[in-house]
């Protein structure tokens, strides 16, 4: 299996020239609901907790639909099919490429909110849970990109990012319901036990699985239909 680097490379680029202004955009939307989960008021932090979830996971349809979903719906497979690329490159510079950019847009909200939640008033007990749930985006949004990748339909896509985001909140009443995290939300120190630290490797294992299948998957066809 060839693959060629450079074209990846050239790959990414075009999809994040793409999708750059808005990933800064969902940036300083992040910014603005973690100031207002600072702030001392209860409504304030609701809202900034509801704002903050839907950024990161707006910014990760977006990702999915501009670099995946609307480059086929707009028949640029044409123009793809005559690069110097095979489908293993196609795939990796999607795969790759689209986590790459998801993650330039999600690391500084998620470092920014646990600085934040570190040397603001809020407890730091809080800090667990936050990642836990960061974490869950990032894994719902690696799945999203490999649905996309793997069926190549709109309509498929949008089903799964529709049942993805009612899963989402069944999995914050599941974690947040566990003795192990509840119990420490509140606290002054953030406590990384047993249980949080199997469920961030479990998130992060199925993150690496859903890269290696997709991959392997593709790889294996000979023509990118």
């Amino acid at each position: 299996m060839n693959i060629n680097p450079a074209m990846i490379s050239r790959l990414f680029i075009k999809d994040w020239q793409l999708i750059q202004r808005y990933m800064l955009m969902y940036i300083g939307l992040g910014a603005l609901s973690i100031f207002l989960m600072s702030v001392k008021n209860g409504t304030a932090y609701y809202t900034g907790v509801v704002m903050l979830i839907t950024v990161l996971i707006g910014a990760s349809a977006h990702v999915v639909f501009v670099s995946i979903v609307i480059e086929r719906k707009e028949h640029q497979m044409s123009f793809i099919m005559g690069l110097p690329i095979n489908v293993t490159d196609y795939t990796l510079s999607k795969l790759l490429g689209g986590l790459v950019a998801y993650l330039l847009c999600w690391t500084p909200i998620v470092l920014t909110l646990l600085l934040v939640i570190g040397f603001s008033d809020m407890p730091n007990g809080m800090i667990p849970m936050a990642l836990i749930t960061a974490l869950e985006i990032l894994l719902a949004t690696t799945l999203l990109l490999c649905v996309a990748i793997v069926f190549e339909q709109e309509a498929v896509t949008i089903v799964v990012m529709v049942a993805l985001n009612l899963l989402f909140n069944l999995f914050l009443f599941s974690v947040g319901q566990m003795p192990e995290i509840n119990m420490h939300i509140t606290s002054d120190t953030p406590v990384f036990n047993a249980t949080v630290f199997g469920i961030i490797g479990v998130e992060l294992l199925s993150i690496l699985l859903l890269l290696v299948a997709t991959t392997y998957y593709k790889s294996r066809k000979a023509c990118f239909f």
